[in-house]
């Protein structure tokens, strides 16, 4: 009989975290598995359905978070700028987690994140850890246990350091990245450009779309889910590009195999962080995206930040790393991945073959069948 296996994340955009779906799917052969998580709210609704998936439901969850924000602002006009933090939401998503913690059964637990590490290490003592995101102040990573954490999985040392210093733990290091198996090729010739991911302003969307507005004769496609918010300052801002056709929201569900060849269509992919957002945070220093991964996988050449997070892509000459977000910046980097693009694809490819997820995650596998 194979071993219960439980996956528990707080967070409620499991759709747009392939690394954790790739996980499920890996192990699934050899374990019977479950997924936590929360429904779908922030990014999207899509649902995954073809996986063992338990979805939490907070009720009257947007007239607590209506209520928690007229909070904030009161604070905020008292005292600037108010650190109150959603805290009625945030006890709501707790007690549902732990109450539906508590009514599972499981021989081995990952907890991606600290939320759900804190709240599996109260239930289920020793867990393993699979590190995501990293968060700045963070109330729960204060609270837990190093000496329960059997295992992490992290996607570079400089993380690894960030979080447990001169703390031995065993560790595998796994990037958010599909399972490549060759080039992706579409038969119709490469055009416009894309942004896939999270339509977030903190993501330096915005920055992306202005350079439209400098140079007429490229078209951009922002793939993926996106913040209320943001999408609808775009639609406002950016009427006379959504108009013409040379901007374009594409906010339809597409799964990862086929989100490979989607991309495969597009000649330069972009991954762009807000500046502000990299200087204050380890978190968007450090951390390869799980969309730059999947341009690579497409071969796709990239026009990204220069982080320590994104460094590989120049060590594998996959695409080119700008400074700041200028149009005249960006349009310098289109140009160079132009005029030796087939150097940059190959670069792409031969990074997504290093990274590639099967490779990564089967020491991963052999390590949690052996488990006691």
């Amino acid at each position: 009989m194979k071993k219960k296996l439980l996956i528990v994340t707080a967070n409620d955009f499991l759709v747009y975290q392939p690394s954790i779906l790739n996980l499920y799917d890996f192990l699934l052969p050899h374990f019977d598995i479950t997924i936590v998580s929360f429904e779908p709210a922030f990014i999207g609704k899509t649902k995954d359905e073809t996986r063992n998936i338990r979805y939490l439901k907070i009720p009257f969850k947007k007239l607590f978070q209506h209520l928690d924000y007229a909070i904030y602002l009161f604070l905020n006009f008292l005292s600037k700028p108010s650190k109150y933090n959603y805290w009625i939401s945030k006890q709501l998503q707790e007690k549902a987690l732990y109450s539906c913690l508590k009514k599972n059964k499981s021989d081995l637990v990952i907890a991606v994140d600290s939320m759900a590490l804190y709240f599996a290490q109260q239930i289920f003592g020793t867990c393993h850890f699979f590190s995501l995101e990293i968060y700045p102040e963070d109330p729960y990573w204060k609270k837990i246990d190093m000496d329960k954490i059997q295992s992490v999985i992290i996607q570079n040392t400089e993380r690894y350091d960030y979080l447990f210093a001169t703390k031995t733990i065993k560790t595998f290091f796994i990037q958010n990245a599909p399972v490549f198996s060759g080039g992706h090729f579409s038969d119709q010739d490469r055009k416009g450009l894309i942004w896939a991911g999270s339509i977030i302003k903190k993501f330096a969307v915005l920055e992306c779309i202005d350079f439209l507005k400098h140079f007429e004769e490229y078209k951009l496609v922002l793939k993926g889910g996106g913040e209320e918010k943001t999408l609808t300052y775009i639609h406002e801002t950016y009427k006379d590009l959504l108009d013409d056709g040379r901007l374009k929201i594409d906010q339809s569900y597409i799964a990862a195999a086929q989100f490979l060849d989607y991309l495969s269509t597009f000649k330069i992919g972009f991954c762009f962080y807000d500046w502000a957002l990299i200087k204050s945070s380890i978190n968007y220093q450090t951390a390869p995206s799980g969309k730059l991964f999947m341009y690579l996988a497409a071969g796709v050449p990239v026009v990204a930040c220069n982080i320590p997070g994104f460094r590989f892509v120049k060590e594998f000459n996959a695409g080119v790393l700008i400074e700041d977000y200028d149009p005249a910046t960006i349009k310098k980097a289109i140009d160079e991945i132009e005029i030796a693009y087939e150097n940059y694809q190959l670069g792409c490819f031969k990074a997504a073959s290093h990274f590639s997820f099967d490779k990564s995650v089967e020491p991963y596998i052999q390590f949690l069948l052996e488990v006691k």
